[in-house]
């Protein structure tokens, strides 16, 4: 029985960059590989120059490195560096609860909710992925109450390189705790209190980082890597 590999398809330019990238963040592709331009214009039936146009808007998103006489790799954050990333986002998210509850007329928090309830659905099912997933998504929500589209947009690109640590270190994450700390975050933003709502967003983001506690091995055979 044929199996059909990345080539059976016509590839268009976006399709290409977003092929590669959901093999990084889905884990298909280790930390630090080379990209090869050649082999993935093979695979995927593309020009190599449509190959190095997808990478280059990949590097922008902090997915993929470059190295001077080597070519792409996929980018290998260190802990160090993940660090600094969780303490961005923290920040970014101590300015939004702020912002929220100084607004004259507090913002619904339905959506919120909503998001918070999938989670705990999903996790109870142990569907992690989905769990996760609607884990970024109650961050999102949180930063659109704010109605401030320089901090969301700080926050979207914050979160891209957020998976990318997820993509690179292999994870033990108290999910429970994470989950109630969601459902604390909505409490306090109905009760108004800043001072407890900073500290709770910053504990969050510790807990997180302490989860994270080795690199991810990746799929060894490129055409492999690039099936979804």
């Amino acid at each position: 029985m044929h199996t059909k590999t990345p080539c059976d398809f016509d590839m268009q330019p976006e399709e290409i960059g977003q092929t590669i990238a959901a093999a990084i963040l889905d884990r298909r592709l280790a930390p630090g590989r080379r990209l090869n331009e050649l082999e993935l214009s093979r695979l995927l039936g593309v020009s190599r120059s449509m190959i190095r146009f997808a990478l280059v808007g990949l590097h922008h998103d902090g997915l993929v490195t470059f190295e001077a006489n080597r070519g792409a790799f996929v980018a290998k954050p260190t802990l160090a560096e993940a660090n600094f990333l969780f303490e961005a986002i923290a920040a970014v998210e101590r300015s939004a609860v702020d912002i929220i509850l100084a607004a004259t007329r507090p913002p619904s928090l339905d959506a919120l909710r909503g998001v918070h309830r999938k989670q705990v659905k999903a996790h109870a099912k142990d569907n992690m992925r989905l769990s996760e997933q609607l884990a970024i998504d109650f961050h999102r929500e949180l930063l659109a109450l704010t109605g401030n589209p320089l901090l969301i947009d700080a926050q979207h690109k914050l979160l891209l390189r957020y998976r990318v640590v997820t993509a690179v270190f292999k994870t033990e994450l108290d999910y429970c705790e994470l989950e109630d700390h969601h459902g604390e975050l909505i409490e306090l933003l109905e009760n108004g209190s800043a001072a407890k709502l900073r500290r709770l967003v910053d504990m969050h983001w510790r807990l997180v980082i302490r989860g994270h506690i080795s690199v991810n091995p990746g799929i060894e055979d490129l055409a492999d890597a690039l099936r979804h």
